[in-house]
């Protein structure tokens, strides 16, 4: 008699971002951490503030890149308790895929946060995924299959220019169509959040029109329709 093993749920994509006071996980701290949790298809957006417990060895640089002064200063800006927003991140990360731009170093400083809590502070998918090296081979693939289709292998040395090296994380977004956050957003942790998923479905998930069915298509072409003659069919 076999038996089968119940179905594992699918893995959670948690799209992060976090803003910290510098680049040293072991130095430096982080004081926002944005989440953007996916679940059936359905976006949940988590944003913390935890307020940095040692400025001795923080980053100037890093501090004016992410107007870090001038954000919490902010009539509305509040700070979260530290251990409550560490214990609810553990649960949203819990087994999760942690995607971004460069989420290794997300890990990283969640790890330090965590670990003050947990024995284990790195409750996530070993296997993260950094979406401009996603954008990049997505670029790459096209390069093959033009080359393929015209014999000209210089689309490869096309793509190499195109994204620059290493490769720019701005550049690459733009070649594949997404516009990274403007100046005013950028560098706040829930926008640089919600371009990596962005960027993340640009390359992962097909455009609405090729994905509908006939019936979808016939209501896009009516709603195209109707803002072409004011609502007036």
């Amino acid at each position: 008699m076999s038996t089968t093993s119940p179905a594992k749920p699918p893995r959670l994509q948690a799209f992060v971002d976090v803003e910290s006071t510098g680049l040293d996980p072991v130095l430096h701290e982080v004081w926002e951490i944005a989440v953007i949790l996916r679940h059936d298809g359905q976006d949940e957006e988590h944003t913390f503030r935890i307020h940095p417990e040692n400025f001795i060895s923080a980053d100037p640089e890093a501090l004016r890149i992410n107007r870090y002064f001038e954000r919490v200063a902010a009539p509305d800006w509040v700070w979260d308790d530290r251990e409550t927003a560490a214990r609810q991140l553990h649960n949203l990360l819990d087994g999760a895929v942690l995607i971004g731009s460069n989420p290794a170093f997300d890990a990283e400083m969640f790890a330090q946060l965590l670990g003050e809590y947990f024995d284990q502070p790195r409750p996530w998918h070993y296997r993260t995924i950094d979406t401009a090296t996603l954008a990049v081979g997505s670029l790459y693939g096209r390069a093959a299959e033009r080359t393929r289709h015209d014999c000209d292998a210089t689309w490869y040395s096309k793509v190499a220019r195109a994204v620059g090296w290493p490769w720019k994380s701005h550049d690459v977004s733009r070649h594949i169509r997404i516009e990274p956050p403007a100046p005013e957003v950028r560098h706040t942790a829930l926008a640089d959040a919600a371009w990596a998923r962005d960027v993340f479905d640009a390359v992962t998930v097909p455009d609405a029109f090729f994905a509908a069915s006939d019936e979808q298509l016939a209501e896009m072409a009516g709603d195209a329709l109707s803002r072409l003659h004011g609502g007036q069919l």
